[in-house]
């Protein structure tokens, strides 16, 4: 059986973006400090994201069958945006180390392209 033939994958612009979220040391915090310090500053974070030029196209998140540390996957939801360039992604994870929030969470970015067999241009 032939396979399907097409030449390289090309970077899509913008940029395909999926952003694994791990909770870490949010389980060592107390009540107050998610609700006074955390979540905030979350919030605050991923709004700024909103005036990157990034449009986030979907979540998920795997609570429905999870409780407790990420395990083996090494992630708790994840966001999948297109995000303008790769400075942008970088400067979005960076926006965790500048305000400390990766005293509680965890990122990683992987970049990939829409699936060619399910959108097509």
């Amino acid at each position: 059986m032939a396979g399907i033939k097409h030449g390289a994958p090309q970077v899509p612009s913008p940029l395909r973006v999926m952003i694994y979220f791990e909770s870490t040391g949010w389980f060592n915090t107390t009540g107050e400090e998610k609700t006074n310090e955390i979540l905030p500053t979350l919030n605050e974070v991923i709004a700024s994201w909103k005036e990157n030029g990034s449009e986030l196209l979907g979540t998920f998140d795997r609570d429905i069958l999870t409780a407790g540390p990420a395990g083996n996957t090494g992630w708790h939801a994840c966001f999948l945006y297109n995000i303008p360039d790769l400075q942008t992604v970088a400067d979005m994870t960076h926006s965790f180390r500048e305000t400390g929030l990766d005293k509680y969470f965890r990122l990683e970015a992987v970049i990939g392209r829409p699936f060619f067999l399910l959108e097509k241009n």
